[in-house]
């Protein structure tokens, strides 16, 4: 038997170029791989950042009431507590954070960040032993034009109400930016009034005001509600170069109770009558029926029935009043502003004309909720929300939850 030994008769040269080609795929195939991997760590990093500066535009925006310098050093924090801790960073990250306006005049913030990584496999080519990656954003805050409305009701005395709204309101008011922002309030009881006309600032009038409140009566709703309108609307934006500012309306109505107190025209004049038939002037909420007559039934502002009986106890006035409170909540939605209602209450107690204490639909109706508690929602209409404070001691926390929603709404 012949055995054979099979050898490489190539030329070396040939062989040398195969090992070479070989050499050469594989340092491109590892640098492709390592491509892929550092770009991986650099898309993660990217991530990281956008969601830190997405982050810190928000913060910053929605704390511009305590000024820029405040509001910009929390943007800061913000930013490096979503960011975390650096990874492949080169050097710690600081962010940077530009207040200023756009064309219609409108504040904006810019949060910018620029972060250097290590890389990996790469890194083997001197210019790519670092890969940079950038992120940034933009917030723009719309100026709130806002009308607070508030109860004085006599009810408010004996809930911890009369107590508890002041704190509230201040806490409330304090979320908004007193040089850019516009705020009125409107407060009722036997007949409404405008404590604080639409003004800028607004924080210390408005805390001065709402700590002098006084709380008795009855509660005529429909008319806070007109002044509350009035103030909102007195109100035109500022046309600059053409550009027309952009603002955000919204009216904040809180009671403890039913609306049960309207106006209407008697022979004597212009009267607000309260569930007992009682006539106040709609001016002062002072007593004012002399020689005035009272019909024994009053055309209703939204049949069926198509009129209202004075004479049948307190049920049908006080229908008729949340009637004509929602009908004024309606005309401020129809003009664009968002109507937010609180109730202070649970709704379990004695029975006021046949009602809970705290009536929810009508709540939800005045603030035009799409809550599916409420049928009579209008979905061509700007959508509200009404929320409730079962207690006194629930109130600051309920006004907080409402404040961080406007400030959703005007920053974009």
């Amino acid at each position: 038997m012949n055995s054979h030994n099979h050898t490489d008769t190539r030329p070396s040269e040939e062989r040398g170029q195969t090992l070479l080609m070989f050499v050469l795929f594989m340092l491109v195939l590892f640098l492709f791989v390592g491509l892929g991997i550092d770009i991986g760590f650099a898309y993660i990093t990217k991530a990281n950042l956008s969601k830190a500066v997405d982050a810190a535009c928000l913060t910053g925006m929605r704390n511009l009431s305590q000024g820029t310098v405040t509001a910009g050093a929390m943007a800061d924090s913000t930013f490096h507590a979503n960011y975390g801790a650096p990874g492949r960073d080169v050097a710690a990250i600081s962010p940077t954070i530009t207040f200023g306006f756009d064309p219609n005049n409108n504040r904006t913030l810019n949060v910018s960040a620029t972060a250097t990584i290590n890389t990996f496999f790469i890194r083997v080519l001197p210019s790519w032993k670092t890969l940079q990656v950038s992120a940034n954003a933009q917030t723009t805050r719309s100026k709130l034009v806002m009308s607070l409305v508030l109860d004085r009701s006599g009810s408010m005395g004996s809930n911890g109400g009369a107590t508890a709204l002041p704190g509230a309101v201040i806490g409330f008011v304090n979320n908004f930016d007193d040089v850019n922002d516009r705020v009125s309030m409107s407060s009722f009881s036997y007949a409404g009034r405008t404590d604080v006309a639409l003004t800028q600032p607004f924080k210390a009038p408005i805390t001065t005001a709402v700590n002098n409140l006084s709380f008795a009566g009855w509660t005529a709703s429909e008319q806070g509600l007109t002044n509350g309108l009035v103030q909102n609307l007195s109100y035109t934006p500022a046309v600059t170069g053409g550009n027309t500012e952009t603002v955000v309306r919204v009216m904040i109505f809180f009671t403890d109770g039913l609306a049960n107190t309207f106006k209407y025209t008697f022979n004597c004049g212009a009267r607000n009558i309260g569930p007992d038939r009682t006539l106040y002037d709609p001016i002062t909420g002072n007593a004012a029926g002399g020689g005035c007559t009272i019909p024994n039934n009053i055309p209703s502002i939204s049949p069926p029935p198509a009129n209202v009986s004075t004479t049948s106890g307190c049920g049908p006035l006080t229908i008729e009043a949340q009637k004509r409170a929602v009908a004024i909540a309606r005309l401020a939605q129809q003009q664009g502003i968002i109507v937010f209602s609180i109730g202070l209450g649970d709704g379990s107690g004695p029975q006021e004309c046949g009602f809970p204490p705290l009536n929810k639909g009508f709540l939800y109706q005045v603030a035009n909720d799409p809550n599916p508690a409420n049928p009579a929602y209008v979905s061509s209409l700007p959508s509200g929300e009404a929320v409730f404070a079962p207690n006194a001691s629930d109130l600051a926390n309920v006004f907080n939850q409402i404040a961080a929603k406007i400030l959703l709404r005007i920053t974009q």
